[in-house]
Order: C-alpha cells, then structure tokens, then sequence
C-alpha cells in the first residue's frame, strides 16, 4: 500500500492533474474576486472580505494540500500557550520572519491553516507579482501591499493599505520578511561586510534586516494592530529532504 501511494505521488500524470486544477480553478477564483471587487466591493467592502476570505482558502488549500500530503512535512510550532490560547489566529498580528527557505511562504499558509486563518494571510510583495495570473491575482484582489522598492512611493503605499488592512472584520496576518531577500551564502558575506563597515552586530543565521518598512508601517498599526510575532522557521538540518521546491 504504502509502495503503491510513493508511485502514485511521483506519477507525471498526476502532476499534471494538480497543475491543470491549481490554474483552470485559480482563474475561475480570479474571475469571481473581479466581479465581487467591481460590484460588492464599493457597497459593502465588509461583505466582500468575508467572500474573498472564503475564495482564497479554496485557492490557498490546493497548495497546503501539496504540503501536507504531497511532501508528508510535519509542522511542529513552539509558543506559549496561553499565548496561543487566548491570541494566537484570534488577533489582527504584524509578522516579522526569516527568509531561509524556498518554501517559508507555503509553511505560512500550512500554519494559518491549523489555526482556521487559511483565507486571510497577507504580506508585502513586488509590485509586478500583482500582474500574475492565479496568485498574483488573487493578492492583489485581497489588498496584499505591493511595493516598488522606492521607499518614498512604497511609504504611502505602505500607510494607505495597511489602514485599510486594519478594518479587516476578520482576523488578519501581515507577514513582513525584514531581510528584504531569501538568505544564500553569497548575500550572507555581503551582510557581514555591511555589518561591518556600519559597525553592526554580524548575523550568523540571518542578513542585516532592512528596518525602514517596518519602521514605515508602525504609525499605521497604532491603536489597530495589536500585535507583532516574532517567528523563526527551522528545518531539521539532518532531514533527508531538503525544503526546496
């Protein structure tokens, strides 16, 4: 049985089934977000939050499905408990974290799942991932904050969304990876140098964290968002796979 499910998950047919699903039913989540954001949008925007919700969930699900079943990864979360008890997916949360992985994005959306916040993760991203068909989409219906790596342009943008972010009737996770880039050896010498020559701490895990977008988005939180995670995500450095696509 077991020998059975390995060959089924390596099967190119059934790639190719995921793949054809993930983008025909993508487009079609794409094409009913358009037509609830034209419409519902400027009457009721609290009513076409709870829809969206809902519609990214489905969207979002087919790829923590790829995670849980596909890859078989165990997610192990480390925090207080009365933290997780009484905040934990029941609060509006800014959250800070590292950008070791390929996969850091999915690992988000598997952990948003087992707290019931599948359809309401948000983070910072390119401006040109906006235009993507599926995902891209998606965000960009979801009033995800997209930025052009002008800090004078991306600071209004940054203040205009995240207040609108804020009026959320659901709980909502702003994700912000404070390295500004995915850590690699080579970016990591970089780091040291800088750190260096401005006289700062030299990181071993992680870059030089880029302070001024998170600086940015605190006046806008005030009073609104409550709180900041502070979340680092490990992989066991002995497992046999490594976390790339």
């Amino acid at each position: 049985m077991w020998s059975n499910l390995q060959t089924l998950k390596r099967s190119r047919l059934i790639h190719l089934l995921f793949a054809i699903t993930f983008f025909t039913s993508g487009i079609i989540v794409n094409i009913i977000q358009c037509i609830f954001y034209l419409t519902i949008r400027p009457i009721n925007k609290r009513i076409y939050r709870k829809i969206n919700w809902y519609l990214c969930a489905t969207l979002y699900a087919q790829l923590v499905f790829m995670g849980d079943w596909w890859s078989g990864s165990e997610i192990l979360m480390y925090i207080d408990k009365d933290d997780y008890e009484k905040y934990w997916g029941k609060e509006h949360a800014y959250c800070v974290m590292n950008h070791t992985y390929e996969i850091d994005w999915l690992i988000g959306w598997m952990c948003c799942d087992r707290i019931r916040l599948l359809g309401n993760p948000k983070a910072y991203a390119k401006k040109v991932i906006q235009y993507m068909p599926v995902l891209g989409w998606a965000w960009k219906f979801s009033e995800f904050v997209f930025l052009e790596r002008s800090f004078d342009k991306d600071k209004e943008v940054i203040n205009r969304q995240i207040t609108e972010l804020a009026d959320h009737p659901d709980p909502i996770w702003l994700l912000l990876f404070p390295e500004g880039t995915r850590f690699t050896i080579e970016k990591h010498r970089a780091s040291e140098e800088f750190a260096r020559e401005k006289n700062l701490p030299e990181l071993k895990y992680h870059l030089q964290p880029r302070t001024r977008g998170f600086i940015a988005s605190l006046p806008s939180m005030k009073g609104k968002v409550p709180a900041v995670y502070d979340i680092l995500l490990a992989f066991k450095e002995d497992a046999r796979d490594k976390p790339t696509m």
